[in-house]
């Protein structure tokens, strides 16, 4: 009795490590970018959230969900109409739950802008600055989920800068590093605002963090779960099987 538990033991074991180790190389890159990190007051700008870096096995991904929060005293609310999917993705808005689902038809393999997401600074909020984020990020192929960590950016408002933000963290906030200038003193007024133009020009630079580096969250959550109850109903039935060949042949 003992050598028939440590046999099925072994091969749910073999069975369930062969599937993890499959499911946790999965991975991705998802990104925000955006043209600028500062908008001038009542101007509406466009932030592309796109994926990257895609090692999510043959089939590749054609579902991107996640949920999009902002500063709403500083940004004027979203609606719908303010999410685009491109490159053949169809992206919709919930306005009450902030969630975004993007979908496509075929499966992506390779780098691809999914959706744009268009805000507009509010009225008297020059000086201030706001974060759009993407966070709870879930990718989807038919094997499995991915999951993909937060994203944001940061949007100063004031005078356009020209920069371009590309920004994915791993953390809770975003890694946009600031980098500041010595402010002239007893300047005048002219020569302020020439040095705040020009902090705001080297104020961001851009970070990129792939999920490789992330592996072990990288898991498929309830799918590996149902997976994991799969597979050792398969290995029961392999085990069954293999005690009847042996006993066929004992018979023999």
């Amino acid at each position: 009795m003992k050598k028939k538990i440590l046999k099925l033991t072994t091969i749910i074991m073999l069975l369930v490590i062969t599937y993890a180790t499959i499911a946790s190389a999965l991975s991705l890159t998802v990104s925000m970018e955006t043209n600028n990190t500062t908008i001038a007051e009542s101007t509406e700008f466009t932030v592309t959230v796109k994926v990257s870096n895609l090692d999510v096995g043959d089939n590749g991904i054609n579902s991107l969900t996640g949920t999009l929060k902002y500063n709403k005293d500083i940004f004027e609310e979203i609606t719908d109409s303010s999410v685009e999917g491109l490159n053949g993705w169809n992206s919709t808005f919930e306005k009450d739950t902030g969630k975004i689902v993007s979908t496509k038809q075929s499966f992506v393999k390779s780098e691809e802008s999914v959706f744009n997401i268009t805000l507009k600074t509010k009225e008297k909020v020059t000086g201030k600055e706001g974060i759009v984020e993407f966070t709870d990020i879930k990718a989807q192929n038919s094997d499995t989920q991915i999951d993909a960590p937060n994203i944001s950016v940061t949007i100063h408002v004031g005078t356009e800068s020209g920069n371009t933000a590309n920004t994915s963290n791993t953390g809770n906030s975003a890694t946009i590093l600031p980098i500041s200038n010595n402010t002239a003193k007893n300047n005048t007024s002219n020569n302020t605002t020439n040095n705040t133009a020009n902090n705001a020009s080297k104020s961001y630079i851009n970070a990129t963090n792939v999920l490789n580096d992330n592996i072990p969250e990288t898991g498929v959550k309830d799918t590996l779960a149902i997976a994991i109850f799969a597979v050792i109903i398969v290995a029961i039935i392999v085990f069954i099987r293999i005690e009847r060949i042996n006993k066929e042949m004992n018979d023999k």
